[in-house]
């Protein structure tokens, strides 16, 4: 969870190559408030303004800050003939391990995703993954490659492996150790190794190369879609690129982007899913079949994905009622491209929806006193939309009706989506009940 720690680094920095211009520093970064900069910078020889700042970090690394510069702006201190400014400064993102330009170009890369490894394996059970050099699939895309692996980090098999594999059965045992030592003997240059950890990550290979800034909107693509998938907030938890350099081996550096998430979402998005409960998992769907529908055309569910993204699981009655005018339109759409006019409220929920939706929406709306689906989300649509309109429904609906009522109509939107990404349709209602509110149904 690399991306959801606080880290602060102390080093010297400058800008525009003028290493004689360097400056006291000190980076912190959160999931929350970003990459920021406090800087420290005495003499009235300020550096340019720039957009990228390198630094040499107190750890020894080399470190990279994209992003606007402008150390003119900040305060100054005149004391006791010292003149300094003191200041603050943000930034799209912090690499650490080089010093790179802002139109650097990025090939090779790999990330992982929040609940990423309880999508593939339940978390108790990594032991039993066998790892494997090839990728899980490899899918081609506009841009590059996408390849689903494991990385997985190994320790020393001892040449007695009694001593880290034990049974109760001393014979036994006993027999493994000289069958492994004879093994050994067979084999000189066999290198065994005991498997230590083991996960999953996301692989981009991209043909051309691309900038930090295209590079991150990739990145969450993919993560947008894993948000659907997964039914809550999906954000990447660390993130390394490869940087290839002639003779020499790669470079290894970690990006920290400045995600500016707010702190309930990410709450949500570090909270623990279980494996077992997952309704949609690597298990029971064709991920590279999926992934692949997705990409190509990644923004054409922005408005349900923007919602699941940013969820904080708090409501209030303007949320509410931005959801419902919201879906209400959704529904809307769905209809208007299936050619049908007259039952746009209900065709979604006929055709997308469950028998348990429609039964908790029936439920709610029969409460306000209305007994048709389709007249009932039209009204209180036109109730929230059109100023100075009765209030008839709305004002007999409770927080917790509205509650219930927009999550419905959100899990016929995403059965609509997960159809158009080709799930099972089994799957895609199992996923839509475990989600339905279970006080109604």
């Amino acid at each position: 969870m690399e991306l959801f720690e606080e880290k602060n680094w102390t080093g010297e920095f400058f800008v525009n190559n003028v290493y004689e211009k360097r400056f006291m520093g000190e980076i912190n970064y959160s999931p929350e408030n970003g990459v920021m900069l406090s800087y420290s910078i005495t003499g009235r020889d300020i550096p340019n303004e720039a957009k990228v700042v390198h630094g040499v970090l107190t750890t020894g690394e080399k470190c990279t800050l994209l992003g606007k510069f402008t150390p003119q702006n900040s305060g100054f201190v005149w004391k006791n003939d010292l003149y300094v400014r003191k200041g603050k400064a943000w930034f799209l993102c912090l690499l650490v391990g080089d010093w790179l330009d802002e139109n650097e170009l990025m090939y090779d890369l790999n990330f992982s995703l929040t609940n990423l490894q309880e999508f593939f394996f339940p978390k108790g059970f990594k032991d039993l993954v066998k790892y494997s050099e090839k990728p899980l699939f490899s899918i081609k895309t506009n841009y590059g490659e996408i390849e689903v692996g494991n990385n997985a980090s190994f320790g020393i098999l001892n040449t007695d492996v009694s001593t880290q594999i034990y049974s109760r059965n001393k014979n036994a045992l006993e027999e493994l150790k000289e069958s492994f030592q004879k093994l050994e003997k067979k084999y000189p240059d066999a290198n065994f190794m005991l498997k230590q950890d083991i996960a999953y990550r996301i692989y981009l290979k991209i043909d051309s190369g691309e900038k930090i800034a295209t590079v991150f909107e990739h990145i969450f693509d993919i993560a947008n879609l894993f948000s659907i998938l997964v039914y809550g907030p999906v954000y990447p938890d660390s993130i390394c690129v490869t940087k290839k350099i002639e003779k020499n081996h790669p470079i290894s550096i970690n990006i920290y982007p400045n995600m500016s998430l707010n702190k309930k979402t990410m709450d949500l998005c570090i909270q623990e899913r279980s494996h077992f409960h997952m309704p949609i998992k690597k298990s029971n769907i064709d991920l590279a079949s999926t992934i692949m529908k997705w990409l190509k055309a990644p923004k054409d569910y922005s408005t349900i994905v923007s919602n699941i993204q940013h969820e904080t699981g708090y409501r209030d009655e303007h949320s509410l009622h931005g959801e419902l005018v919201l879906y209400a339109t959704q529904f809307e759409e769905i209809s208007y491209a299936a050619s049908v006019m007259d039952k746009k409220y209900e065709y979604p929920i006929d055709n997308y929806g469950t028998a348990k939706i429609k039964d908790a929406i029936s439920k709610i709306l029969a409460n306000a006193g209305e007994s048709d689906i389709g007249i009932g989300i039209g009204n209180l649509r036109n109730e929230i939309a059109h100023v100075g309109r009765p209030k008839y429904l709305l004002k007999k609906l409770s927080m917790r009706d509205m509650v219930d009522l927009t999550q419905c109509m959100q899990m016929t939107i995403l059965g609509y989506v997960l159809n158009e990404l080709g799930l099972d349709r089994k799957v895609i209602s199992k996923y839509q009940d475990e989600f339905t509110p279970k006080m109604l149904i």
